[in-house]
């Protein structure tokens, strides 16, 4: 938040809030002085008799009420959309864009304040003030803004609705309507460097992440405890009475399975969420890089697997099954970018 944005929220902290449907009311300090004025005006004209007190009186009711009209009129026939990605990457900023529409043919809105709402599950936090302001919304027109914004985990990211509000025209109050939205986007997981296997070796760890299944074979190597059995070549062996182990060349498109396990192996039940989220982030960043690199890719998990490929679909369905793994022990991959 910028200096000058706190210096005016400091200036109009409300006082006291009234609630009505989806309406809410704050009065400012000023407003709360203002009001404290008219009390003042009022005694004053009832215990002299002052006529010269009542207009003055009288003019000063009035300004709340002109306030009142003027800061309905303002929020009358105002739309709030708001656009967002159909998916990003946990902790990268992102634009979202907000578009604010005067349906009003005649009147223009003027100190327009659009704060975003979401849901429980969905942290966010924004580069600068969450909060945009329009100064002044021509009739029959639009105006787009854009705040950068961050998702704080994977999953989906939802912004279930605006709070509209202005303090046109005095800033004796600052009205707030409530606004429905279904923003929606979902949140791969966090992306970070990673130390990129090299073709030539191969792990098939009960909770290692990553092994070769490339087809080039460019030498032979004697088997030793740890290597998979899967890349020993019978042939050879067969022939020297002694395991041997393929090599794989390096270079060009090499195949690799990411293996992801959520489970203690001793116990079967899932693995801390701390952990949880680590080994999804780790599985993410390897797809992301190894896809990027030029290598085809597969998933498996204990109950489910995704076949080798390389493409920006592939990696978009990987990043998709990555976001939403260990919700509540499903894993919810109906769920696709775009869908409401």
């Amino acid at each position: 938040m910028t200096k000058t944005s706190a210096m005016t929220e400091a200036a109009s902290k409300p006082v006291l809030t009234f609630r009505a449907k989806n309406r809410m009311l704050h009065l400012t300090r000023e407003g709360a002085g203002f009001i404290l004025l008219i009390l003042g005006v009022g005694f004053g004209a009832i215990n002299t008799g002052n006529n010269l007190l009542y207009l003055v009186l009288s003019m000063c009711c009035s300004f709340l009420v002109i306030s009142g009209i003027l800061s309905e009129l303002t929020l009358k026939k105002v739309t709030v959309e708001g656009i967002l990605p159909a998916t990003v990457y946990a902790q990268d900023y992102f634009p979202f864009t907000i578009k604010a529409t005067n349906h009003k043919k005649r009147f223009s809105s003027y100190s327009l304040r659009i704060s975003l709402i979401a849901n429980r599950e969905s942290l966010f936090d924004a580069e600068e003030e969450p909060a945009l302001y329009l100064f002044h919304l021509p009739a029959g027109k639009s105006q787009e803004k854009s705040i950068m914004i961050r998702a704080r985990k994977r999953g989906s990211l939802q912004l279930v609705g605006f709070h509209l509000s202005t303090s046109f025209p005095f800033g004796f109050f600052i009205k707030f309507i409530k606004l429905s939205s279904n923003c929606e986007s979902i949140v791969f997981p966090e992306i970070h460097p990673v130390h990129l296997p090299d073709p030539s070796n191969s792990s098939n760890e009960e909770q290692g992440i990553i092994r070769h299944d490339g087809e080039e074979i460019y030498a032979l190597k004697e088997y030793r405890e740890g290597d998979p059995l899967s890349a020993v070549h019978w042939k050879s062996s067969a022939k020297t009475g002694d395991l041997r182990i393929k090599e794989f060349a390096s270079g060009g498109k090499q195949s690799f399975t990411i293996f992801l396990n959520l489970e203690d192996p001793q116990t079967g039940t899932p693995v801390e969420n701390s952990l949880m989220e680590q080994r999804v982030s780790e599985a993410a960043s390897l797809a992301y890089h190894l896809i990027h690199r030029g290598d085809e890719v597969s998933l498996k998990t204990p109950g489910h697997q995704i076949p080798f490929a390389n493409a920006p679909q592939h990696l978009e369905e990987i990043m998709t099954f990555l976001a939403f793994i260990g919700w509540n022990g499903q894993k919810k991959t109906e769920r696709r970018p775009g869908a409401k």
